[in-house]
């Protein structure tokens, strides 16, 4: 598998406002808005949005290089905080590059897609996030393991929720971007994979036209 990496200033200015983003949102939460607490230390927050939306735009190397700048945005102030935030966006993403590889070229066919990420990114994180809050717990507070499986249990039904979030709203933004902009910005399809099917495209109307010669 090759990664194209996207190294345009425009992707690289992307990535900075969208890491900005998440920046704010961590640094300065707004309470019962943007920083809605539960119990335990768990809190919901709209952090991933900006995480899933990147992963859609430019690929799945930036959305994972703003799971280490959201980590540091948290770690200054809850470090513990962080460690959990920290595995809970990473398996998000990671059940929506999984279900990316799976979809492939119909990745942008939303009636498929949009059920397919949100099933991957809710199961990836609830059930890792599940079994790493085991040893989490257990290593971070020092608790008992039977303390430990019932603490994590407690943290699914949020952590389901949070992932629906996340995915769902992160998609829906991004599907009423206009064509124009997508394509100006050479946003999802229309980055490096459109440059193969313009290639193809292009190849295709050469042959037609030496046929017709």
């Amino acid at each position: 598998m090759i990664l194209n990496i996207r190294i345009d200033s425009r992707s690289i200015a992307l990535l900075a406002i969208f890491a900005a983003m998440v920046i704010a949102l961590e640094i300065i939460p707004i309470p019962l808005l943007t920083d809605i607490p539960l119990f335990a230390g768990f809190t919901f927050d709209p952090t991933g949005i900006p995480i899933t939306l990147i992963f859609l735009m430019l690929g799945s190397v930036f959305g994972l290089i703003l799971i280490p700048i959201m980590w540091i945005s948290i770690a200054y102030r809850n470090l513990i905080g962080s460690i959990f935030k920290g595995f809970a966006e990473f398996y998000t993403l990671l059940g929506l590059i999984v279900a990316k590889m799976i979809l492939k070229k119909r990745s942008y066919d939303w009636k498929v897609a949009l059920p397919t990420y949100v099933a991957f990114g809710v199961v990836f994180r609830v059930v890792l996030m599940y079994v790493s809050n085991i040893f989490l717990i257990q290593w971070l507070y020092m608790a008992p393991p039977e303390v430990a499986l019932a603490l994590s249990a407690s943290f699914v039904l949020p952590n389901f929720i949070q992932a629906i979030v996340n995915v769902l709203i992160g998609i829906l933004i991004f599907i009423i971007i206009p064509e124009n902009l997508l394509i100006e910005g050479r946003l999802g399809k229309y980055g490096y994979d459109g440059d193969r099917i313009y290639e193809e495209i292009s190849e295709d109307e050469s042959e037609l036209s030496s046929d017709n010669d």
